[in-house]
């Protein structure tokens, strides 16, 4: 009772979609089972509840083409030929990349189905598949298809942007690969973002038009840039002229010098420096006057330090040729980057 109760409570507890897309799934391989012993009378009940509009249970798009195609083959095989042309030709429609093996389907059947993709015309794309690719070595492969011959343009644009290019324009009939090498037009490397793959095809057989677009986003993985050296800015190189403000400082710094010098020799004047002491405060006194009035003459025009300009120069250099090499390593690294390929929203026609 215990293990009947906890069934219960698992099967009651179930989310309802899980629940639906089994009992569609169960219902599709007990048709799959009969077709495959030609007990045909008792699988297209089965395929006809499923994609019927009253079939209760949620139905994904994969299941719904299953069983379209897999009516089509039935009705093939009971001799019901428009039926079956119009199955396949709606499973076709729903999903231009249906196909039907060669290996599994009988002449007759491969033979109608053929009819019905030359009466059907759609184009398709894939949906990304998530892939890392190295631009140098590998390319992003998209996979398109029209369901017979038809005039085909594929074009990738940025979503964001205006610009496009074309990847591929020719005739097409069925799938095909197409490259990209992850280059724009100008051949620089495509800047991350979100790209739009546009499919445009024009029937060859009916004259019919149709177009798809689907979305990916793409990135750029690569080893971290190194900053360059900024500027020097005025607190990282020398004085590279001398100006008349400069020497009124060092002649009032010169002055400021000897009054000090002639304050501590009054102070002193006790007696107890002697005369050798107030001799060598006069000598200061003089000697500070006197740098500093020289060193106010000297300046009172405006000159270069070609000692400090020589410093400066040697420190600019230096400078580019630190910048020179991280811009070489930043190029070794952006060489190095590596597209990162997702699949992205926004599927549409």
């Amino acid at each position: 009772m215990r293990r009947l109760a906890l069934g219960m409570m698992l099967l009651l507890g179930a989310p309802q979609p899980l629940r639906a897309q089994s009992e569609t799934s169960d219902s599709l391989r007990r048709a799959q089972e009969l077709y495959e012993r030609l007990d045909i009378e008792r699988a297209l009940p089965l395929l006809r509840q499923v994609v019927s509009p009253s079939w209760p249970f949620e139905t994904t798009k994969d299941q719904r083409v299953q069983a379209l195609t897999l009516l089509g083959a039935s009705l093939a095989l009971a001799g019901a030929r428009d039926s079956a042309l119009l199955y396949f030709r709606t499973a076709i429609e729903r999903e231009p990349f249906t196909d039907l093996d060669a290996q599994r389907f009988t002449p007759a059947q491969l033979a109608l189905f053929r009819e019905a993709r030359r009466l059907t015309f759609a184009v398709a794309a894939r949906p990304v598949a998530a892939v890392r690719v190295d631009p140098r070595t590998e390319r992003v492969t998209f996979t398109v298809v029209t369901t017979h011959a038809a005039a085909l343009r594929v074009e990738l644009r940025p979503v964001l942007g205006q610009a496009r290019w074309v990847l591929f324009e020719g005739v097409n009939d069925g799938p095909r690969e197409v490259p990209w090498d992850g280059l724009l037009p100008n051949a620089h490397l495509a800047p991350p973002g979100r790209y739009e793959l546009a499919v445009v095809g024009r029937s060859q057989l009916l004259g019919h038009s149709d177009s798809a677009r689907v979305y990916f986003t793409l990135a750029h993985e690569a080893p971290p840039l190194e900053d360059t050296v900024p500027d020097l800015g005025p607190a990282d190189l020398l004085p590279e002229r001398f100006r008349p403000s400069d020497g009124r400082r060092d002649l009032l710094r010169g002055l400021g010098v000897a009054a000090s010098a002639v304050a501590i020799s009054s102070v002193a004047a006790n007696g107890d420096l002697g005369s050798s002491g107030r001799a060598l405060s006069i000598g200061v006194v003089g000697t500070a006057a006197i740098a500093g009035v020289t060193a106010f003459l000297s300046t009172r025009r405006e000159r270069a330090v070609p000692a400090n300009i020589e410093e400066n120069k040697q420190r600019r250099a230096t400078r580019d040729v630190a910048n020179v090499a991280i811009a070489r390593r930043n190029a070794q690294k952006v060489a190095q980057t590596t597209l990162v390929i997702e699949p992205a929203g926004g599927v549409g026609p």
